[in-house]
């Protein structure tokens, strides 16, 4: 265990706890706080470090139970919220895992359910307040083969790390098409206790149904006509290991009835079979379908999707994180022009202008295959506009436009406005000498301009991104009066 804890429990009738309290307290060796009311409720928090706050839901006479738990994770975000779900309310299961809350008790109180569930409450939010993890460098372009340089995707990253670390729960993947729900996957399972045992992943959607149940659970000799010897399934071979289902959404409901077993029981039985067989494998599904919308149709089993979607993990599309566009070409052009022998291409500056915007419907696949094509037929050149498919021909970029972007591009020609990203090895020496501050000076404003435009003009975050400290950042844009170049 971690450092002490103190544990604040908010509920009207504590009493339910006590034996709960009195049983946990001796292995966790905590503080155990109660308040029997709002005021009391807020005066704790107020005034005492609460590590872990557990909440009745029907806990205030002011505030409905959502609103409470919800103004107490923005206005103290240090404090780890354990939920009690009451009685006859399920529901509620849902919007707890939609803020983040995988972990919660029920009523009336069962004494297993809350050590296990407070003991995983507190070692997550050991790992989450204690220094970061220094060999984990997620600033760096890849992770565990996945680009991402934006906020969104650090955030996905560490989630990955969290997720990896619990051996048991089922996590649901959701993404588009392209965006990389089983590098998301493989990564979990890299991360975690089972990475020496087998991954095995299987496209529900690429398997017909008739063949499906088969591929999945196995089957014994004389299942059916041509079942000439036993045949382990997928699920058997996943043993010990983990269990990718990509495309969830399209199995069939009498299949989801037998995964669900697997699921609930730990066991399952192969085609033909009548014993069943234990099994502990960790099973990820990912779907980019709204399988909220199917269990709402009566075509996905509403059981199985609360099963699955213990831990939920959003993909973000390309689109919507366009810094990552450059990084990906750069490491694409790696993968199939430098390293199969060809020699290096690179894209102008327009032509990057309309790669960032546009809209990637495949996302990092899509990106990927250009880059394939291109290599082949351009090795060694600088693609222009004309040189690209003819779907990026009708793409509009928009007047001023800055090409997002967390490094320097693969290409310093200036764009059609005659203004070059970044400064250019080729300076006109030709025609006298240069002035070398100022060419500085503009460079370092540009730099600031674009760090202040992709923070929307928040200065600490620029500060972090430029490496400067924050008092320095505001003096440089003080002195070069240039405050204004950055807002819409």
């Amino acid at each position: 265990m971690h450092a002490q804890p103190t544990i604040l429990i908010a509920d009207k009738d504590p009493d339910g706890l006590a034996s709960s309290i009195n049983a946990i307290r001796l292995e966790f060796m905590c503080d155990f706080l109660t308040a029997l009311n709002d005021n009391e409720l807020e005066l704790l928090l107020k005034n005492k470090t609460i590590h872990i706050l557990i909440l009745d839901l029907d806990f205030s006479d002011k505030h409905e139970g959502l609103s409470l738990l919800d103004s107490v994770k923005n206005n103290y975000p240090e404090t780890a919220i354990l939920p009690i779900i009451p009685a006859g309310r399920p529901q509620l299961i849902k919007k707890m895992l939609d803020r983040d809350l995988f972990f919660h008790i029920h009523k009336p109180i069962d004494l297993l359910e809350t050590a296990i569930a407070l003991k995983r409450v507190h070692e997550s939010h050991a790992r989450l307040t204690e220094p970061p993890d220094t060999s984990v460098q997620l600033t760096q372009p890849a992770f565990h083969n996945m680009i991402g340089t934006c906020e969104i995707m650090h955030r996905l990253f560490q989630l990955i790390i969290k997720v990896a670390e619990d051996d048991f729960s089922t996590v649901l993947i959701r993404g588009d098409s392209g965006t990389g729900k089983e590098m998301v996957a493989k990564a979990i399972h890299a991360r975690s206790k089972r990475t020496k045992e087998n991954f095995v992943a299987v496209n529900c959607a690429a398997i017909p149904d008739e063949l499906l149940e088969s591929e999945l659970f196995g089957y014994t000799k004389g299942a059916f006509t041509g079942a000439t010897s036993n045949k382990p399934g997928r699920i058997q071979y996943a043993d010990k290991g983990t269990l990718f289902l990509d495309e969830i959404g399209d199995m069939k409901s009498s299949l989801q009835a037998k995964l669900l077993r697997v699921l609930q029981e730990k066991e399952f039985e192969p085609v033909g079979a009548f014993k069943p067989i234990p099994v502990d494998t960790r099973i990820l599904a990912a779907t980019h379908c709204d399988l909220e919308q199917l269990v709402s149709d009566g075509t996905f089993r509403e059981d199985l999707y609360y099963r699955l979607s213990v831990i939920p993990l959003n993909i973000p599309p390309l689109r919507e994180r366009p810094e990552d566009i450059i990084p990906l070409i750069n490491l694409f052009t790696d993968t199939y022009a430098v390293k199969r022998g060809r020699e290096k291409f690179t894209f102008s500056s327009r032509a990057l202008s309309v790669l960032t915007c546009y809209g990637w419907r495949g996302n990092v696949r899509e990106l990927e295959n250009l880059i394939q094509h291109m290599s082949i037929l351009y090795s060694g050149k600088t693609i222009q506009i004309h040189d690209l498919p003819e779907k990026f021909h009708s793409v509009t970029v928009p007047e001023n436009y800055s090409i997002p972007q967390n490094k320097p591009t693969t290409d310093t020609e200036p764009d059609e406005r005659g203004q070059a990203l970044y400064p250019s090895a080729d300076m006109p020496w030709e025609k006298g000498a240069i002035d070398f501050k100022e060419l500085i000076n503009d460079f370092e404003t540009q730099l600031i301009v674009q760090a202040m435009k992709f923070t929307e003009g928040n200065k600490k975050e620029a500060a972090r991104l430029l490496k400067l400290k924050r008092t320095t950042l505001l003096e440089k844009i003080k002195k070069k009066n240039i405050s204004k170049l950055w807002e819409k």
